[in-house]
């Protein structure tokens, strides 16, 4: 894996958070996950010196990758075909510009229709906006994520209701796709290292979200004002919400006491507030 490195000749930017991925093990793991079969299209964020995307492309995955780094950019496009397999490269779209603004449906509308499946080492600065933007797009464009986090970004996402991880980030990400880690790594699987270990997670998304669309909006408010302050009752908490929103009310129709705290409710209890909040 070191080769592309080497080929691409210059040092992972800090200011953009990169960090090489040089452990092969990860790559296995990501391409099992992510369940590819010939001619999977597939979106990878952040390839880097590309040694997860010729993995993909060995496998038989069609790849649009998008990359920030003009830099890199240009290495990929230049220099990096050569050093894939035959006919690899036809296989391959680059985008240069940022994950969370760039749209790459056109160029995956053109290798087929979706779901498609979306991979990636995400960077650490901006990897839970990257994960919540794609998430939106389940399950009619996206089907199944496997991507790289720090690992305390990783259990936060994965949490369950009762633990100290557990908040509006677990939520969203339930509320959209059932997620595990399957993998975790120390700062040594990278180049340069990092000062934290890392997590592979996969994100396999729910035929229809959690939340029904005519609640998400209220939803959204119910969990902001709960988690604003951890360590507030929901009596309290709930004080935050809009004018228009009556927190005490809505505890009580929902049947929760209200000296808990948001970290110890599930989903579904939620739900069930923002419904009665609706009601």
């Amino acid at each position: 894996m070191r080769r592309f490195i080497q080929a691409f000749g210059k040092r992972a930017a800090h200011a953009m958070g990169q960090h090489f991925l040089i452990d092969p093990r990860a790559v296995e793991h990501i391409l099992e996950a992510a369940d590819l079969q010939p001619g999977t299209p597939v979106l990878e964020i952040g390839p880097g010196p590309g040694a997860l995307t010729a993995a993909l492309l060995e496998a038989g995955a069609r790849v649009v990758a998008v990359e920030k780094d003009r830099g890199v950019g240009a290495y990929l496009l230049e220099r990096f075909p050569a050093l894939l397999c035959p006919g690899a490269a036809e296989r391959l779209t680059i985008l240069v510009g940022d994950a969370l603004q760039i749209d790459p449906t056109p160029a995956l509308e053109a290798l087929g229709p979706g779901p498609w499946r979306a991979v990636g080492n995400l960077p650490y600065n901006v990897g839970t906006g990257i994960l919540l933007r794609l998430l939106e797009q389940t399950p009619d464009r996206f089907d199944r994520l496997v991507f790289m986090f720090q690992k305390e970004v990783a259990l936060r996402l994965v949490a369950e209701p009762g633990s100290r991880a557990f908040g509006s980030l677990s939520l969203a990400v339930e509320n959209a796709a059932e997620a595990r880690i399957i993998y975790t790594l120390g700062p040594e699987a990278f180049e340069p290292p990092p000062k934290v270990d890392s997590a592979v997670v996969t994100f396999q998304a729910r035929a229809t979200p959690q939340v029904p669309a005519e609640l998400q909006a209220t939803f959204d408010a119910v969990v902001r004002a709960a988690f604003a302050q951890r360590r507030k009752t929901l009596r309290n908490a709930l004080r935050g919400l809009p004018e228009h929103l009556d927190g005490e009310r809505a505890l009580e129709a929902a049947g929760i006491d209200p000296g808990r705290r948001a970290e110890t409710l599930s989903l579904e209890e939620f739900v069930a507030m923002a419904r009665a909040c609706c009601a």
